[in-house]
């Protein structure tokens, strides 16, 4: 069930270079949600712009949730500045959610605020007890805000090699023992998704992607998020062969079908 939520804030907190955590009282969409699901938020009631700010649930437990974003915009620059008990209009829980994971090893992927849905995936499966790798890529080690620790299967990693191991998110997978059934789940800026879907298409890897975009409505209304498909030409011709709403029908989709990240 989708529900339009008066959120409560809790806190907002600088967690690394312009980008920030904030925490919600969210009682209806924090016992309801699942990891990989995303919200739409009207950044405060003065907001004229037509589109919401599409955000992923990073955190649920005790009616509350929390969203890790980066200050890029207007509407962000907004949300940086909410103040404890700001009451925020939001909708959610929105698109589908991660699944499939207890048959492989799940090697959790994120690249910057991409990082949201796999962390609250990667607290999940902790919770459930079932064993992975969690892989964070940036740029440097002022966009970092969680420890690298391979003992315990988390890696980061940073373009110009200033913590961690140096490299991409790719690079850190040629550490993990591949010679298990494997299963990446990734989130992340577009070029990262394409390097991953390239990557596990290559080598025959289970890859489930959460794709980015901007969004107006967040439920299939508007049909502005649309994501063309690897059309399986055994099946009549159609626009919803053809065509995903990301909003709707994901944002999670198999890497194998869908012709490109690139929104």
């Amino acid at each position: 069930m989708i529900y339009n939520e008066k959120a409560i804030v809790i806190s907002t907190k600088e967690i690394a270079f312009n980008t920030y955590e904030t925490k919600l009282q969210s009682p209806q969409i924090a016992n309801s949600a699942r990891p990989g699901q995303f919200i739409n938020i009207l950044p405060s009631i003065d907001w004229n712009n037509i589109m919401r700010r599409p955000m992923s649930i990073s955190s649920q437990e005790n009616d509350k949730i929390g969203i890790i974003f980066k200050v890029v915009g207007e509407g962000t620059e907004i949300m940086k500045n909410w103040e404890i008990n700001d009451e925020i209009d939001i909708i959610g829980p929105l698109g589908n959610y991660w699944s499939n994971y207890k048959d492989f090893l799940p090697i959790l992927i994120g690249g910057g605020v991409g990082i949201a849905p796999i962390i609250n995936l990667h607290n999940m499966l902790n919770k459930i007890g079932v064993g992975h790798s969690l892989i964070m890529g940036a740029q440097t080690k002022k966009d970092h805000f969680i420890e690298h620790k391979p003992n315990d299967k988390i890696y980061i990693s940073t373009d110009d090699g200033s913590l961690g191991i140096s490299g991409n998110v790719i690079d850190v997978l040629k550490v993990i023992d591949m010679n298990k059934n494997i299963k990446i789940f990734g989130c992340g800026p577009p070029v990262m998704m394409e390097a991953l879907k390239e990557y596990a298409n290559i080598n025959n890897i289970k890859c489930d992607l959460a794709l980015e975009s901007i969004m107006a409505c967040g439920f299939g209304v508007c049909q502005g998020c649309s994501l063309e498909l690897i059309q399986n030409y055994d099946k009549k011709h159609s626009y919803r062969n053809k065509f995903s709403l990301i909003c709707m029908d994901g944002p999670i989709f198999d890497a194998k079908k869908i012709k490109t990240c690139h929104i």
